[in-house]
């Protein structure tokens, strides 16, 4: 005959098997009372683990606000992990095949915030930044502004007429069957003026124009120097490089960027002979560097026009042009609204 606690354990077995576990190991525990601690500790360390992995699973991100942009936010952080996996392991038509739906998460733009600084943080391409917000002016956030970040990189791409899935899938080089799972498609009919996700999409040199502006390239030449944080030629400390150099041969004639007014023209530091010209809508270039002038203080230049010569004047050690672009004072990486050619 049963007793009272085999009938008691009996309705727990079916009722609940973790209960029946759980009596087992304090069993265990008055049976090794020494060991109660370490068995309560590792209890309580594996119900900790399992409950992460719970919320993990069931945690979607998708439509959260993001409050700052590192890894101390929770969203943040799986948004970039997810992004990581995603350049990791996919490399377009051939690759590895995309199986999963993508996300957007809403940030709130902080004063000094710029795409730029967006795109650095997150590891997406500007184009995926402008795409998915639409983005006019593109060096230009207001504080409190909402922007979208996906979880892919990409672009938004709306459908224009008389095109199919398969003729978009082969524009951008991508599998068609990606392009359905991420935009959670079950039909390969697609309607004009629909916005699709293309993953690992690139805007065209003239799109990016059309959306970021237009510049010359000053001068032809090896960009020796990139937009960002590098070494110093000469100090070799860290430090930001707020445009590019071009290096050519000394004399090489330097171009007008875009049509605009002489504003200044003289010795600047490490700048060496320094010209800067003003343009509309709050643009400025800066030419350093330079030989000589072959402008005057006040004058008026059209696009393309010949401004000054290479030189190595101001901190270098070699002939180039030191090229900037700003807008508002503010540096812009030249690399993504300057049209690499000359007239």
């Amino acid at each position: 005959m049963k007793s009272i606690k085999n009938v008691i354990i009996s309705k727990i077995i079916k009722r609940d098997s973790l209960t029946l576990l759980w009596i087992k190991l304090d069993y265990l525990m008055r049976r090794y009372s020494r060991y109660r601690f370490l068995f309560y500790s590792i209890a309580l360390l594996v119900f900790i683990l399992l409950l992460n992995m719970v919320n993990s699973l069931q945690f979607d991100y998708n439509g959260k606000y993001i409050k700052e942009l590192s890894d101390d936010d929770r969203i943040c952080r799986l948004l970039l992990e997810d992004i990581h996996e995603f350049k990791e392991k996919y490399s377009g038509k051939g690759g590895v095949s995309i199986d999963s739906a993508l996300k957007v998460v809403l940030y709130k733009v902080r004063a000094g915030d710029s795409l730029w600084q967006i795109s650095q943080k997150t590891g997406l391409s500007i184009d995926a930044l402008l795409s998915m917000n639409q983005q006019n002016n593109s060096h230009i956030l207001q504080p409190g502004q909402e922007i979208h970040i996906p979880n892919k990189d990409g672009i938004l791409y709306k459908i224009k007429e008389g095109e199919t899935l398969e003729g978009v899938a082969e524009k951008f080089k991508v599998d068609k069957s990606d392009i359905l799972n991420v935009n959670e498609l079950t039909e390969t009919a697609i309607e004009e003026g629909k916005d699709v996700f293309i993953p690992n999409g690139k805007y065209q040199l003239q799109e990016r124009i059309n959306i970021l502006g237009r510049f010359l390239l000053p001068v032809i030449g090896r960009v020796s120097s990139g937009f960002g944080r590098r070494r110093g030629p000469k100090s070799r400390k860290m430090e930001f490089h707020y445009g590019i150099d071009i290096a050519n041969v000394a004399g090489t004639p330097v171009r007008a960027a875009e049509a605009g007014q002489v504003i200044f023209m003289g010795t600047r530091g490490g700048y060496g002979k320094l010209i800067i010209l003003k343009h509309s809508n709050g643009y400025s270039t800066r030419y350093g560097h330079l030989s000589r002038y072959k402008v005057k203080h006040g004058q008026r230049v059209r696009q393309g026009q010949v401004i000054g010569y290479v030189g190595s004047t101001g901190n270098v050690t070699g002939p180039h042009v030191h090229f900037e672009i700003r807008r508002y004072g503010r540096p812009l990486n030249p690399y993504f609204i300057m049209r690499f050619s000359q007239k």
